[in-house]
């Protein structure tokens, strides 16, 4: 999950103009035919942004230094933002693929793409577990990258039907215990 300072919206952002814009294209397009591409491109922003601000709790949990403290992190950083105030109760990615119609498929695809890059990301912090002699040699890398994959977006799908932030980290606890990982309530 790199960063670069070229993605995402420029410093010298002029809200009103980008509103201007969206308006524009609503009012010559209309709602539905106003696609997510047609309005980054115009307004100057781009979906990549969501890795380089609201997306760091992934990056944090993923320079922990062992694979436990990893994948607690992974879980309770996830926890913390999901239900947090300052963002939407919902992933970015998870939210836009499910939301998108027959006509959408680019933005759905960007989606896919955005999802299978942070699946590899994982699978890169697996494999240095594995060489850390962390991760068993016996797990499935693929399979174990796409049940942590979905057990994260399992609380994003949670929080965006209104869990609240002590359901989602009860329900990590839950599944930190069954993942063989202790949570920290347990000390």
């Amino acid at each position: 999950m790199r960063t670069s300072n070229k993605l995402g919206r420029p410093a010298a952002f002029d809200k009103e103009a980008a509103l201007d814009v969206a308006m524009r294209l609503f009012w010559e397009r209309g709602y539905e035919g106003t696609s997510m591409a047609d309005l980054s491109q115009a307004m100057g922003i781009h979906p990549k942004r969501y890795i380089e601000v609201p997306g760091q709790y992934m990056v944090r949990a993923l320079a922990e230094p062992t694979f436990e403290t990893f994948i607690q992190a992974a879980f309770y950083n996830t926890v913390e933002f999901l239900g947090g105030k300052e963002y939407p109760a919902s992933c970015f990615t998870l939210t836009g693929s499910l939301s998108c119609g027959v006509d959408t498929e680019p933005a759905k695809t960007l989606m896919l793409d955005i999802r299978l890059r942070n699946e590899a990301v994982l699978k890169g912090r697996l494999l240095k577990a594995r060489r850390a002699g962390e991760f068993s040699k016996e797990e499935n890398i693929d399979d174990y990258t796409r049940y942590l994959s979905s057990l994260l977006s399992g609380l994003a799908v949670q929080a965006a039907n209104g869990s609240t932030r002590a359901q989602l980290k009860r329900t990590a606890e839950l599944a930190l215990r069954h993942l063989g990982i202790r949570a920290l309530s347990e000390g």
